[in-house]
């Protein structure tokens, strides 16, 4: 009975909107559970963020969907709709959460974790820059075990999610650029330079410096997002979109891309707002499959627990902090711990949680402006956005002429004369990683999954891959050069330490506890003291700028620069990896398809799933996730219906 009523909802789903009057909106937005509209559901997606709301939309098309949603729905809200909102401002989307203890400069130093808690999650929060991972990471995931995630086959993906706005003829003049080919122009994410172009003269200084540092070996690019990125510099777009009514930019979140507008109306899709899911219900076969047939809801304030049932699919995108507590409070994750905090196993996968990465950032890096240069043209006036010029350095460019040399394999049979000191040593922080570390605190399961990992990643520094990242933001009385690590390989773990699904799990991402990640930021530093040191970019500044921002000078020793980048570092709220797909045997948690391994039906669709931090920012890519996690979806259900 069950089945003929799910073949029947599907059905009716298909021809409902031609009986709907025009203009009546089909999906249904609640936080009251008594106003749901079924009890049960093709597909459960846990997770109504970045990349729950465009599963949800594609998954809604053919079948019944409900999203859960432990955020309130926040349509209105203008300081998140605002893409000029600054960056940080206090929003009721914007949560916290206190990470563990990481190193610093005097021992250790609290560490807090933003991430967004509404429709839209960190789309609705974050700093809207319009990265996407390069030809060299992307392959190397698909190197770590993966097939069918290498470049070739994932831009695509990012096509489909977008609408890319091309700049106009002013906007070119000022520095605007793009490559055509590399984008898509049909998709719900819109994609563009705002308008007008954020200070274009800061721009223009920032990018000829950048190029006048590293002597011409850094080099204009029309398009960061066209997969070759390192070594280049270049103005970069947002993920926000042109409202002609409203005459503005505003902010292309997932909830305004794949949700609220109304081509994306779906009669299948239910959201439930302001309830989380502690735990998946769930079957396990004689076999030892492991399949689930509902999820347990709760409101996020507190209440009643209910469960709701699914028929086909659960699909886990609460993201890289809060994806592996659910498994884990579902006995999906490490059997000996669970058993410790009282969780029947259900599934031993000890990966869960394993192999968290963030990127280290220097954000807290501000230079006083000149009084003379307090103009539009530089500041951006009320208008502004973080990153509007980006560089992408690869190993030659960050640690000079021998930088390649110091990542490639050191061959034994070579003396110090043949190689330089600082190749013996890079090379043993990579390519003869030690992962001691990381092993003794659980971010990796096994010694071979890290030395695995920093072999791919030295591979893709050889071939170009950026190694840091440089932006520039403009504010009305400092320029801001922030930088970040893009590649770290210090490895964390993400752990819940009660069965109270209203704690928040312990999120330890064990920053700059690798060597190679210290010396890298060590580099970052450097870089941007000779930036707010060098004309064109220092003309803007104050005369005693670099000394005011507190960033080390040019001539600062290895240590001095060292112990600032451990007082000043913050994480870089780009966080992945916590259920790595990659190979069962290395740690991993999903297979290519996403599906949880000894699963039937469990698939995760988020950031926890990237083994790497292959996305500088992560928003672009994840949508490129998401568009293909609801095509592998899509297509088992047809290949299923066509069986019976």
């Amino acid at each position: 009975m069950r089945l003929y009523l799910q073949q029947f909802l599907s059905v009716y789903i298909l021809v409902l909107p031609a009986l709907l009057p025009q203009g009546v909106p089909a999906t249904v937005i609640i936080n009251d559970s008594s106003e749901l509209p079924l009890q049960s559901y093709d597909y459960i997606v846990v997770g109504g963020g970045t990349t729950g709301l465009a599963v949800a939309n594609r998954l809604a098309v053919e079948y019944s969907v409900l999203v859960v949603e432990r955020g309130p729905d926040l349509v209105d809200n203008e300081d998140i709709n605002n893409p000029f909102t600054t960056y940080g401002t206090p929003s009721p989307c914007r949560f916290s959460m206190e990470g563990a203890p990481q190193i610093g400069s005097n021992g250790v130093k609290p560490m807090r974790l933003t991430y967004g808690s509404c429709l839209g999650g960190g789309s609705s929060i974050n700093g809207l820059m319009g990265a996407r991972p390069t030809f060299a990471g992307m392959n190397a995931v698909e190197a770590l075990g993966n097939p069918g995630w290498g470049w070739n086959n994932f831009l695509p993906y990012m096509q489909k999610s977008e609408t890319f706005t091309p700049p106009d003829p002013i906007q070119i003049t000022e520095g605007a650029d793009y490559i055509a080919s590399v984008h898509g122009f049909s998709g719900p994410v819109g994609v563009s330079f705002a308008q007008p172009l954020v200070a274009p003269k800061m721009q223009g200084a920032a990018k000829s410096t950048v190029k006048s540092v590293f002597d011409d070996a850094v080099t204009l690019t029309p398009d960061m997002g066209d997969g070759f990125s390192g070594g280049h510099v270049a103005s970069l777009y947002h993920h926000i979109h042109f409202n002609q009514t409203l005459q503005s930019d505003r902010r292309s979140s997932s909830a305004w891309s794949y949700l609220y507008p109304e081509l994306q109306q779906r009669v299948g899709l239910a959201v439930l707002t302001g309830h989380r899911v502690n735990s998946l219900v769930t079957l396990k076969s004689a076999s030892g499959n492991v399949t689930a047939v509902g999820v347990r809801v709760q409101p996020t304030s507190g209440g009643q627990i209910f469960t709701l049932d699914v028929s086909k699919e659960v699909v886990v995108t609460a993201g890289a902090l809060y994806s592996p507590a659910i498994l884990q409070r579902s006995g999906i994750g490490n059997s000996t711990y669970l058993k410790g905090l009282g969780i029947t196993p259900v599934l031993d996968l000890p990966g869960v949680g394993a192999n968290f990465q963030d990127q280290p950032y220097l954000v807290n890096v501000s230079f006083p402006l000149a009084p003379s240069n307090n103009i539009t043209s530089i500041t951006g006036g009320a208008d502004t956005l973080v990153g509007v010029v980006v560089a992408h350095l690869t190993a030659r460019n960050a640690l000079g002429s021998e930088g390649l040399e110091q990542l490639r394999y050191f061959d034994v049979t070579m003396t110090d004369d043949d190689c330089s000191e600082g190749a013996t040593e890079m090379n043993s922080l990579i390519r003869n990683i030690s992962a001691d570390k990381a092993l003794s605190v659980g971010g990796v399961v096994q010694s071979q999954t890290l030395i695995t990992q920093a072999r791919l990643t030295a591979d893709a520094y050889e071939i170009d891959h950026p190694i840091v990242e440089f932006f520039f933001n403009p504010t009305l009385t400092v320029l801001q050069v922030w930088a970040q690590s893009i590649l770290p390989l210090s490895r964390g773990f993400i752990r819940i330490n009660t069965t109270d699904p209203s704690e928040d799990p312990i999120a330890d991402a064990q920053y700059l506890t690798q060597d190679v990640d210290v010396q890298i930021m060590v580099a970052a530093a450097r870089v941007v003291s000779k930036i707010a040191s060098s004309p064109p970019f220092s003309n803007l500044l104050s005369p005693n700028a670099l000394a005011d921002s507190g960033v080390p000078g040019v001539n600062a020793t290895d240590d001095q620069v060292k112990q600032w980048v451990l007082s000043t570092y913050t994480a870089g709220i780009h966080f992945v990896g916590s259920n790595a797909m990659m190979p069962k045997d290395l740690g991993g948690v999903v297979s290519p398809e996403l599906l949880v391994y000894g699963t039937s039906n469990i698939r995760i669709a988020d950031a926890s799933v990237i083994p790497l931090s292959v996305f500088p920012h992560t928003t672009l890519g994840l949508y490129g996730v998401a568009e293909k996690a609801a095509e592998v979806i899509v297509q088992r259900a047809k290949d299923e219906a066509h069986s019976i």
